[in-house]
């Protein structure tokens, strides 16, 4: 049975997740998490820096990328309304609701105190397609240039990855260029990575097919998923996709999320349907990747995010510490740390556990002592509206 959303967590005992051969689910009964008592960490400066209104519902997909010791950018996915009686809406209206197809650009703001204020909205990437754009990632490849990527979405069968760009530090944008063979794929926010040989990945998933993952139009809770890599060695001029693709029992692998580790390889968290987050293994820079095992660390069908902290090469792992077959309940956001490169996971406390909010894809920028953590949040009463809200905490804190 679907554990409501409305359903909070009873905490369980602590313990580290490593990852198992087998995999068994989580018995019958209440929810389980991991790390019981838990702390709720407790913030220098908090804000929904992205507000629900009629004229713009909906706010997820988020970032923040510096642009300069000076200047942080907060890129997300801004939906806004395409008729007059949208405008007439309340966040609990299901009709015209902000699904994930509606109306969408990619939009921006700016920071010039660490994140504690933003400036007015502009326009990063105009919807150009049928249906939406989203998913932004941004890769910093010197001082100047920088990759945008993002998804644009025309119809059920083609929903193709593309990237401009910039080499005036983000004023201005190169063309529209394709990354993706023709067909049905999503990226999340926050994902893209540089790896230390100079390797862009950009963590995907598409709908199973047998000339290439992608290949056939998705089909919603029926469609077979799997995660891999679109990647490029030549600064974006060339792009390529892994060599094979990760999947697991139930519906698949999907919003895969990837961090290298300090011997070279690459460690990737999987969302999948099977109350646990699904790890896999990279030994030759993303082209290979092992078949996906279960680690202890419950989940929803939901996605995580990986990073390494710079000031302590620790790992954090933020995601939503439940276990559910269900994509939902998308609370509590938690975090742990792991200080033996993603064996072992420890030090367990919660970002957001209001029984009553979803908060969910998360993303996480450092800038020197601190940690700006942003996620979508929404009252469980709301439809599919959302806000961002932001968290700057100390690292030390984590």
């Amino acid at each position: 049975m679907c554990i409501s959303r409305r359903e909070f967590l009873v905490r369980s005992t602590a313990f580290a997740g490593a990852a198992t051969s087998g995999m068994t689910l989580w018995g019958a009964g209440e929810p389980k998490s991991i790390g019981g008592n838990r702390p709720l960490l407790k913030p220098i400066h908090e804000q929904i820096v992205c507000p629900w209104s009629a004229a713009h519902p909906r706010h997820d997909h988020q970032l923040i990328f510096p642009l300069d010791d000076r200047r942080l950018m907060l890129v997300w996915c801004e939906y806004y309304a395409a008729a007059p009686s949208h405008l007439k809406r309340r966040p609990t209206t299901k009709s015209n609701q902000a699904r994930d197809d509606m109306p969408c650009r990619i939009s921006a703001k700016i920071s010039t105190d660490r994140g504690r204020t933003w400036s007015s909205t502009m326009t990063l990437q105009e919807n150009r397609w049928k249906r939406n754009v989203k998913h932004p990632n941004l890769i910093r490849l010197s001082k100047t240039e920088i990759l945008f990527t993002f998804v644009g979405w025309d119809d059920e069968a083609q929903r193709n990855v593309f990237y401009r760009r910039s080499e005036d530090n983000g004023e201005s944008w190169g063309d529209i260029e394709q990354i993706s063979e023709p067909g049905w794929y999503c990226n999340n926010a926050d994902r893209a990575v540089r790896l230390s040989s100079g390797r862009v990945l950009l963590p995907a998933h598409g709908p199973y097919s047998s000339r290439y993952i992608g290949a056939e139009p998705y089909r919603g809770g029926s469609s077979k998923l799997h995660g891999f890599m679109f990647y490029t060695d030549d600064g974006g001029a060339t792009w390529h996709r892994s060599e094979n693709s990760m999947t697991a029992p139930g519906r698949g692998c999907h919003e895969p999320t990837v961090v290298e580790l300090k011997d070279g390889r690459l460690l990737c968290f999987l969302r999948n349907t099977n109350q646990r987050l699904f790890q896999s293994h990279s030994e030759d820079g993303g082209l290979h990747w092992s078949t996906p095992q279960p680690t202890q660390l419950p989940a929803p069908e939901s996605p995580s995010l990986l990073k390494r902290i710079p000031s302590t090469g620790d790992l954090l792992l933020l995601w939503n510490n439940i276990a559910s077959k269900s994509n939902w309940p998308r609370t509590p956001l938690s975090a742990a740390i792991s200080k033996d490169e993603g064996r072992t996971w420890g030090g367990f406390l919660d970002i957001d556990n209001r029984s009553d909010h979803d908060a969910a894809y998360p993303s996480v920028t450092f800038v020197d002592d601190e940690a700006l953590v942003a996620y979508y949040s929404r009252p469980t009463r709301w439809a599919r509206d959302s806000e961002i809200t932001l968290k700057i905490s100390k690292i030390a804190d984590l």
